[in-house]
């Protein structure tokens, strides 16, 4: 049956054709109408023929030949999601191959028992500030839950390992399990900082080491993403939305979901990556870009004109008052609302309920007096709301559609007048885009308008349109601008709302929002936030999702001990020289709750205690030394990972989220500043000291001079 339809893939048929032929084969193979076809409701014919498909790739020589896949369709399509929900090719050949090579070193060399501990660190802290955020954690984890060599992947290997190779070696790779690795890690999402271990892996030396460039692409990438989200969230205020807009800039799909998860877990609210949304829960948001604009002449483009009045509470004012728990005046609003709603919807709404609630019998009767003359409910219940009070054009009539181009075109005209703009000047293509989107999302419109000119049309067509939809009981979003001087153009835009707002009662409108793009970077926000824009949500893609500040952490994983002997690497830079041996991590707070250092010890040491002095050294110079006195002592590592199981609970993405910004806060501002940050202190204790010292002049040749 696969060969089949890998013949039938290698004819070129498109996948979709081959259902059929899926359907006929099986018949022909038994199972029929009445065989068990329909036994088999979990897999359909698309399903069956994708997962085949996806296993197979043509050869650019004439001679076609199947790719060696790692594991077989189902554990691709299944297991694999449980490893790193976003890329199912995080396994153990996703590795380098000098990690397989050492393995089969260690392997004939008789190292098999040997137990080793390994750290996982960077060396410098990344966008030239003091502070890193480390995330990838729970994707390691996942990965040893799952680590094991398929048979596929050792038919691989052999192929590519040296016939010398022998197959006991080979035999050796399919047995392995990491149920003797030991982890033990700092929380995911805490800040961290250079030198102090991230993990510390300890067990079986060729395990670990064939797990040491999965663990550092999981933790490198995710952690410098985070960061840089991080820093965006700082400067821009907790206040403001972040939206993260980066997929078509990111380093391939691999990339752009891992930049949308982490980007999240920094602080983003949101993503246009539609993918990541559905895989880990990230709102997602969007609208329509230039292309959408240009695509329109004028009016007479559209194919629709009418639109239907908004019978329920806008959304804005539903989720607010979900969000306030408030659903006794959210009932009666919706009671009001289908009491008014056949002759003027707008003008009962949320206010005018509010009323109907408190007044008793006779302001109901008032309200229902509405069906002669709908003005009268607004003004018995005292209601000006932004809906009854935004037009004089539209005249209350029943629930049948409205001619909302007409409408629109009305409100440009008035608008014009209100702003002294000339109607001639806007374009007329860009309001008939405005009106299509409007019509095709009334109750979330928020038009992009910089594509020919914000002042003299953008602004004039979305006001147009926002207002028309306003007479219909629909409440618009706001615009973004993706190009120009966007201080300028917010407040030219900020005040033009407000103008708009007071000249037509719509309270509202003061408050839509303003979206600024266009390759904001953490200097642009800085730089908006000095001329004093009017931004509500930025819109970030290329700076966020590539750290084009600084493209890589450096995370390193670093050998420190085997067979309890500690280990040393050494160099001329003394930067990169290791400190060995296993290390336990405490984070020192001062009296004002801020944390102060961070402190390695050896294992055997006892921990700082509150109020007592504790001496505290740099590792590699010996003047720069200092006591602390701690008000609050806290352990850095916890046991994640043993026995072949996860020992923590596995937080989700929100919690992360959270403790990103609960960890953050635990530092001064002076540490998270973007232009010269005071740097965070990390110390070792004397003894720690002295044992690094110690092995160093062991491990360091004597020079000899003649």
């Amino acid at each position: 049956m696969l060969n089949y339809i890998f013949h039938e893939i290698e004819t070129h048929r498109p996948i979709q054709s081959l259902e059929q032929s899926f359907v006929d084969n099986l018949a022909a193979l038994g199972f029929g109408k009445d065989g068990n076809l329909a036994a088999l409701p979990t897999i359909g014919p698309q399903t069956f023929i994708g997962r085949a498909a996806s296993s197979y790739i043509l050869s650019p020589s004439s001679n076609s030949s199947r790719m060696y896949t790692s594991r077989n369709s189902t554990d691709c399509q299944e297991r694999n999601s449980c490893l790193c929900q976003e890329n199912s090719v995080v396994q153990p050949l996703l590795t380098d191959l000098y990690q397989i090579t050492m393995a089969y070193a260690y392997w004939k060399s008789g190292k098999i028992d040997d137990v080793a501990t390994f750290d996982l660190f960077f060396r410098k802290n990344p966008f030239k500030g003091e502070f890193t955020i480390f995330s990838g954690l729970n994707d390691c984890l996942a990965l040893l839950e799952n680590f094991h060599y398929s048979e596929s992947d050792i038919k691989y290997l052999r192929s590519v390992m040296p016939p010398t190779v022998e197959e006991e070696f080979f035999q050796f790779l399919m047995q392995l399990n990491p149920k003797q690795v030991e982890v033990w890690a700092l929380s995911e999402g805490s800040v961290c900082f250079p030198r102090v271990p991230l993990m510390r892996i300890h067990g079986p030396l060729i395990i670990i080491q064939l797990l040491e460039t999965t663990f550092l692409t999981l933790v490198n990438y995710a952690s410098l993403v985070t960061t840089n989200a991080a820093r965006f969230r700082i400067a821009a205020g907790s206040n403001m939305k972040l939206l993260e807009f980066g997929l078509r800039r990111a380093q391939g799909p691999d990339g752009g979901l891992t930049a949308s998860k982490y980007s999240y877990i920094g602080g983003f609210d949101g993503t246009s990556n539609v993918l990541a949304g559905k895989l880990f829960g990230i709102p997602v948001k969007g609208t329509h870009a230039h292309a959408y604009v240009t695509s329109f002449t004028g009016v007479e483009d559209l194919a629709t004109r009418t639109l239907k009045r908004a019978t329920p509470p806008p959304p804005a004012e539903q989720a607010e008052a979900e969000a306030e728990g408030d659903t006794t005046e959210n009932n009666n609003e919706e009671a009001a609302a289908d009491k008014c709603s056949e002759e003027e919807p707008a003008a009962c709404p949320a206010e005018a309920t509010e009323g109907q609630a408190e007044g008793g019998e006779e302001e109901k009767e008032e309200c229902k007096q509405t069906e002669e003359n709908s003005e009268t409910c607004g003004e018995e219940n005292n209601t000006t709301t932004a809906e009854g009070e935004a037009t004089e054009s539209a005249e209350k009539s029943d629930d049948s559609d409205k001619d909302f181009v007409d409408l629109c075109v009305q409100w440009r005209n008035k608008v014009g007048e209100e702003l002294k703009i000339m109607v001639s000047e806007a374009h007329d293509g860009e309001l008939a885009a405005f009106i299509s989107y409007a019509l095709a999302f009334p109750q979330s419109f928020l038009a992009l308008i910089d594509t020919y000119d914000v002042a003299k049309s953008g602004m004039l067509n979305f006001c147009a349109v926002a207002l028309a939809l306003n007479d219909l009981g629909y409440r618009s979003v706001g615009i973004r601008i993706d190009s120009g001087d966007l201080a300028y153009l917010s407040r030219i835009v900020k005040e033009t709302f407000v103008r708009i707002a007071e000249k037509f009662e719509i309270p509202w409108f003061a408050e839509l929002i303003i979206t600024a793009s266009n390759d904001i970077n953490e200097e642009t926000i800085l730089s908006l936030n000095e001329q004093g824009h009017k931004i509500n949500c930025y819109g970030i893609g290329t700076h966020l999702v590539t750290c084009q500040r600084q493209p890589a952490l450096g995370c390193v994983f670093k050998l420190v001990e085997v067979n309890n002997k500690p280990k040393i690497k050494l160099s001329q830079d003394v930067s990169k020289i290791t400190m060995p041996g296993q290390k336990e991590a405490y984070r020192l707070y001062s009296s004002d709750g801020h944390a102060l250092i961070d402190l390695l010890q050896l294992p055997g040491e006892s921990p700082p205690e509150i109020g007592k002095r504790v001496l505290c050294r740099h590792p590699f110079e010996e003047s720069k030394r200092a006591y602390v006195i701690p008000h609050k002592v806290e352990p850095l590592y916890s046991k994640v990972w043993s026995d072949g199981q996860i020992r923590v609970g596995m937080p989700t993405l929100d919690q992360i989220r959270e403790n990103v910004q609960k960890s953050l806060k635990s530092l001064r501002q002076d540490h998270k500043r973007s232009l010269n940050p005071t740097p965070y202190k990390v110390g070792v204790s004397d003894d720690l000291y002295h044992f690094i010292h110690d092995l160093w002049l062991e491990n360091a040749p004597i020079g000899e001079l003649s």
